[in-house]
């Protein structure tokens, strides 16, 4: 049942999202059902399927599709819930090294590592059966299943790598090697997360020989192949003499997560940093209410203030005015006085005056 529940939730993604290179869902059907067993095959009479090589070519020179065998890993199986499969089946973790576009930089299932891309580099690779089938893995190059354009669910589970990236100029000019070594998977997240070390002493890793001898052509893969541990770089003799510079970068995909490299000072600013900053997202309507409150409350005061000043400026005229009407009064009344004074000086009769002052008619 939880088969056929996975099964049919594949199946919808694979019609949902049209696929990568092909509108028609049944095209996918090869990347979530079951392939045939060994005892099909003897059941029925029929030859099996021809296994994958190591290598596969997608295009000379430029992309290559490389079955390395993941020794001792444990085995995702893809149900609903997933769990680990008991004992786990010989299995292999497929990479994808194709030269970009550019022709200046070389990808690992969509990642740069020729010139290294800067730490944290999360490169995934998709798990498979070890006897994954030529015409399967021709399936994959062709609709594209490891290129980043692919969206459709699969029956194969995915790993984060951790890996060992060694590159280092040779005698040749314009010519380098690359190493690529796989030493952990890892699953960091999910229902049942885990992983393993590829610590067994016949585990290989990928070597490339890389040339930009061509600069019109740019970079170009001129060997790709499968090499054993004890095949790591060791530095080679110059046309000067002297021994070439070996570059080696170590990258463990579990010391790290969203905030970067676990134990650093930069990771806990970023922690903080992010933290602080989704809190106040979290809590952007709350400041919202809040100025909404303080400016209502500003504009309250402020309107109150301007009564009660308002207020004490009439107290204050209505004080300066009762103050100056008494004086004002006193004035008016000296002033009618004398009004009233020479008023009645102007109506006094000439009898009224001494005889001294009398007019005379012999004046």
């Amino acid at each position: 049942m939880r088969s056929f529940l996975l099964t049919f939730i594949l199946a919808v993604g694979a019609v949902a999202s049209l696929g990568a290179t092909s509108d028609y869902w049944g095209d996918y059907t090869w990347s979530y059902e079951d392939e045939p067993t060994a005892a099909y095959y003897e059941k029925h009479g029929k030859e099996p399927p021809q296994v994958a090589a190591p290598v596969t070519t997608v295009k000379v020179e430029k992309s290559y599709v490389v079955k390395l065998e993941c020794l001792g890993c444990p085995f995702r199986v893809r149900t609903t819930p997933e769990t680990w499969q008991e004992p786990p089946q010989d299995n292999s973790l497929l990479l994808n090294f194709t030269i970009d576009n550019d022709a200046r930089t070389l990808l690992v299932n969509g990642k740069r590592i020729a010139p290294l891309a800067p730490a944290p580099l999360n490169i995934y690779a998709y798990q498979t059966p070890a006897n994954l089938s030529a015409d399967i893995m021709q399936k994959m190059v062709d609709m594209q299943m490891l290129d980043e354009s692919w969206n459709v669910g699969t029956k194969y589970g995915t790993f984060a790598l951790s890996y060992e990236h060694t590159i280092a100029p040779t005698a040749e000019r314009f010519v380098s090697l690359l190493q690529f070594n796989i030493t952990n998977i890892d699953i960091k997240y999910g229902q049942y997360p885990g992983g393993a070390a590829l610590e067994q002493p016949e585990q290989k890793f990928v070597q490339l020989t890389l040339s930009r001898a061509n600069a019109e052509e740019g970079l170009k893969i001129k060997q790709i192949e499968l090499v054993g541990r004890d095949s790591r770089i060791k530095a080679a003799k110059l046309p000067c003499g002297r021994d070439a510079p070996v570059y080696r970068s170590i990258f463990r995909s579990t010391e790290w997560d969203y905030y970067g490299q676990q134990g650093t000072w930069m990771r806990t600013w970023h922690v903080v940093a992010w933290q602080t900053g989704d809190w106040l997202e979290a809590k952007i309507p709350i400041f919202i209410l809040i100025v909404i409150c303080a400016g209502a409350c500003f504009l309250v005061r402020w309107r109150a203030a301007l009564m009660r000043a308002k207020e004490m400026r009439d107290e204050t005229e209505d004080a300066e005015a009762a103050l100056l009407e008494p004086e004002e009064i006193k004035e008016k009344d000296k002033v009618e006085e004398v009004v009233e004074k020479l008023e009645g000086e102007d109506e006094e009769p000439d009898d009224a005056l001494p005889e001294a002052t009398k007019p005379s008619l012999l004046d």
